[in-house]
């Protein structure tokens, strides 16, 4: 039988590249994540424009690459064996979680060298550190970002829509404990989430298991959110 969901696991020099740029040039869930790699390479890119700073990127990944080939290697088998195995009863599992059909089919998986997993929405794709396990927790963890966008954020008759944009984040980020529980066995360990979130969290976490109900979730989220900010 055809297999309902999709992934593509890829490794992009320039995407990588552009992880690296971007985390050392914002502060974001506060994270200022140029703090997690050495200083000898934040200075080369740090406060630089994107262009100039793949000048040095790119020649230091491609030497990255070669210098790191086992781990990259093994991570990468790592991520294509729990994929096989958990991949699709996971997207299963969370269009029943939260009550909605997957918005797409097929995902991409980039490998990336730098601490940080950002996503894009618009095609599907995230970024894995090379040296973050429990990835099928971390594909549900943005899966669960995708829908929240698309179907609350960006549908115009949900509240979410009318929040603003730091309240958006904060509930965005702390929807993720529905990942906690429910997604035992298929992930080993709970979605922590940010420091910052971690008080709101746990009111959402005593909302989810009281009502089991993502829509009832979203509903407290939003009324409950700017005590929080």
């Amino acid at each position: 039988m055809a297999k309902k969901y999709s992934y593509e696991i890829k490794q992009d020099i320039y995407r990588d590249a552009w992880n690296w740029w971007n985390g050392c040039n914002r502060i974001s869930h506060g994270i200022n994540w140029k703090e997690r790699v050495s200083s000898k390479i934040v200075e080369k890119i740090s406060g630089k424009d994107e262009k100039e700073a793949f000048k040095f990127l790119i020649p230091y990944l491609r030497k990255k690459y070669i210098d790191e080939k086992d781990i990259i290697k093994d991570y990468k088998s790592y991520i294509e064996s729990e994929f096989k195995q958990k991949f699709e009863r996971s997207c299963e599992k969370l269009v029943r979680v939260m009550s909605k059909p997957l918005y797409r089919n097929d995902f991409t998986i980039y490998l990336t060298t730098f601490p940080r997993g950002p996503y894009n929405k618009n095609d599907g794709s995230m970024w894995f550190y090379i040296n973050w396990h429990e990835a099928i927790r971390g594909f549900l963890h943005e899966l669960c970002h995708f829908q929240f966008i698309h179907y609350w954020r960006e549908n115009s008759s949900s509240p979410v829509s009318k929040l603003t944009d730091k309240e958006f984040e904060y509930l965005k980020e702390s929807l993720t404990i529905i990942l906690d529980e429910d997604f035992m066995p298929l992930i080993k360990a709970p979605d922590k989430g940010y420091p910052i979130y971690q008080e709101f969290r746990k009111k959402l976490r005593a909302c989810w298991k009281e009502k089991k109900d993502f829509e009832e979730l979203v509903k407290f989220g939003v009324e409950s959110v700017p005590k929080y900010l």
